[in-house]
């Protein structure tokens, strides 16, 4: 599995953190300079429309329950929903847990930077996409990306497009099923163990899973639409009235949450120690990563959503877009940062595996044929009595040597390797060597009686409406690549690859995630500044009071070839 995971793992940490086998080859990761730059950048020509535009969208949202014009499948509503059927899912539970892991309380302030350049990117996408979409001879939407830059751009940029289209299968079935699938699994059978003492098996999560999958995306964009834009509201709303209720018992400690989030993320808290480079570095990192992860501004799947909406204003229906980068990241991957960084409880770590950590940073190699999950189990893993009765020996032997090399490791942690009831206590799940959704679930399960129930259910929930607003993505960058034809065949293969979700191990699924997002944002934002000129036409055109809230056409469009 290592020989796999590595190469994923450094390319993700280049992209992202701009390292190479360890060496920093840049401050910041290639895609994390140009998302953060293309966002300022299309912030500053669209005049802060985010901000100045920020209430009336709200508006906008309200009335697009109902079409705002012929052309177009479902409603401006629908469309929003749909879009964050995709955006709202396990990054906003399991993302920003891994987010606080990797790079500290910190990387959820650059999680909100994220969205808030997010919110202009959302917003020049989605106008793009709805002002470049066209009709097929089946009478059916197409739009996103892959039409503007064709539309936009012209013939010669073609090959743009077809990247971007497999970029988008590429995240469709790795971030948009695969992982979100993997994360519902990990939830039911973690749930199942723990709470009612049942073994649940993968396949059986799968085979539910699917059918429910199936049942929605068999009817296209409108089924996709009807399901989302009656679910999403209500999950929404419900997850946020959860985390208020936990946010409200645990009143007192909230302002040294957000302290801790601001000091984390420029290093005040390292600065003591010497890190602060390096502590920064990997808050932004994590932030960028995770939040591009869970609102997916920039990265081109969201416009391909909205421009299915029956509106003929695309400026509008990009203002509703940017709401919706905003409800995701700026609201709920708060809630759930906030809870994770507020509730204490009986937290357990493991020493051992801390230790372990530091002999391999050190350079200090496992043994020939182990592996650090075999001989260092986590506090919380499964069958971890067993596990060190096997290996404890042996995982204690190899940290003395590690110790007797010049490595310091504390006496307790080499005790822990081989004793399962030495653990270290921490205040907080998220300072616990639990993985990604499991962080969450035990803050939620500290905070209140059955809180343990509230991620399995969220998760479902948000993991099931990115699955199914995936299909449509992933759908759309196939009907472009080969045609009409194939969009039944690729919804039954994209049930096959839900189910491979719930069986196959999560290995490097996270990393290959980040690529995968990479492979999509790297030529969407590379079409956005080349763009930029129609964006902001259209934003002066659609703020002329002698014009009102006209149909931007394409013979307006100055860039047309």
């Amino acid at each position: 599995m290592e020989t796999i995971i590595g190469p994923i793992e450094t390319v993700s940490n280049f992209i992202w953190g701009g390292s190479w086998n360890g060496t920093q080859l840049l401050p910041m990761g290639p895609l994390a300079i140009l998302l953060l730059g293309t966002g300022l950048f299309m912030m500053y020509r669209v005049g802060g429309r985010p901000l100045r535009r920020f209430v009336p969208a709200l508006v906008e949202v309200w009335q697009g329950r109902k079409a705002q014009g012929e052309d177009g499948a479902i409603t401006p509503w629908q469309a929003l929903s749909t879009a964050l059927s995709g955006q709202v899912g396990t990054g906003n539970l399991a993302g920003v847990a891994t987010a606080i892991t990797l790079g500290g309380p910190g990387a959820i302030f650059w999680m909100w930077v994220t969205a808030l350049f997010g919110m202009a990117l959302a917003f020049s996408e989605s106008s793009l996409a709805v002002k470049y979409r066209e009709t097929d001879e089946y009478g059916r939407i197409n739009g996103g990306p892959m039409y503007y830059i064709k539309n936009g751009l012209g013939k010669k940029w073609a090959w743009l497009a077809v990247i971007f289209c497999l970029g988008t299968l590429f995240s469709a079935m790795v971030t948009g099923s695969m992982i979100q699938a993997n994360s519902i699994t990990e939830a039911a059978v973690e749930t199942g163990s723990a709470v009612f003492g049942l073994v649940i098996p993968n396949w059986l999560v799968g085979v539910i899973l699917c059918g429910l999958v199936f049942a929605v995306i068999i009817g296209g964009i409108k089924s996709i639409g009807s399901v989302a834009g009656k679910v999403v509201p209500l999950m929404a709303a419900a997850y946020v009235i959860v985390a208020l209720i936990v946010l409200i018992v645990n009143a007192p400690k909230v302002p040294a949450a957000f302290g801790e989030i601001i000091g984390s993320a420029f290093g005040l808290r390292e600065a003591v120690g010497g890190a602060t480079g390096y502590a920064v570095l990997a808050a932004i990192r994590a932030g960028i990563a995770r939040g591009l992860f869970s609102n997916e501004a920039g990265q081109g799947s969201a416009p391909i959503a909205h421009a299915a909406a029956r509106t003929k204003n695309p400026v509008q229906q990009g203002e509703i877009a940017m709401i919706g980068v905003f409800i995701d990241t700026i609201i709920i991957c708060t809630m759930t940062a906030l809870v994770i960084l507020t509730v204490t409880g009986d937290f357990k770590k493991s020493g051992a595996l801390l230790a372990a950590n530091q002999c391999i940073e050190s350079g200090y190699d496992l043994p020939a044929g182990s592996d650090l999950e075999t001989l260092f189990p986590s506090a919380y893993a499964e069958g971890r009595e067993q596990t060190i009765a096997d290996n404890g020996a042996a995982a204690a032997a190899w940290l003395q040597e590690c110790q007797a090399s010049g490595v310091e490791i504390d006496e307790s942690a080499i005790a822990g390797a081989s004793d399962p009831t030495v653990l270290m206590d921490v205040d907080h799940a998220w300072e616990t060597d639990a993985n990604s959704s499991a962080i969450t679930t035990r803050a939620y399960g500290a905070a209140f009686a059955g809180g343990e129930f509230i991620v399995p259910i969220a998760l479902f929930f948000f993991a099931f409406t990115t699955i199914i607003g995936w299909s449509y993505y992933g759908e759309q960058a196939v009907t472009y690549l080969v045609g009409e034809w194939a969009t039944h065949p690729f919804r039954y293969v994209w049930v096959l690859v839900v189910f491979a979700g719930t069986v196959l191990p999560a290995g490097g699924l996270w990393l290959l995630g980040d690529i995968a997002n990479a492979a999509m944002a790297f030529p969407n934002l590379i079409a956005i500044i080349a763009l930029s000129g129609v964006v902001v036409a259209m934003h002066k055109l659609n703020d002329d009071p002698a014009r009102g809230h006209p149909v931007v056409d394409k013979t307006e469009d100055p860039s047309a070839d």
